[in-house]
């Protein structure tokens, strides 16, 4: 599995979990859906944090991911 599909499913199953998508008619129990969709997106939370480190990119020769980059911010203060 891909980690654009590791990325993917995580985010099916926060939709599930927060109630994004709504339970289809007729279905009988939407609370098992729930609670497995929560369990499910804490395990491909891990497994999307494992796929992006750095020692697994390296193992399987995969280039590395660019990680954004955070600007220091100026104080408004101006010297006298």
């Amino acid at each position: 599995m891909t980690l654009q599909e590791c990325e993917r499913l995580l985010k099916h199953y926060n939709d599930l979990a927060d109630g994004t998508i709504p339970p289809p008619f007729g279905h009988k129990d939407w609370g098992d859906v729930v609670t497995n969709a929560k369990v499910r997106a804490v395990e491909m939370e891990k497994k999307v944090a494992f796929k992006s480190s750095d020692v697994y990119r390296t193992r399987f020769n995969l280039p590395l991911l660019e990680k954004p980059k955070v600007e220091a911010k100026k104080s408004g203060k101006k010297s006298a």
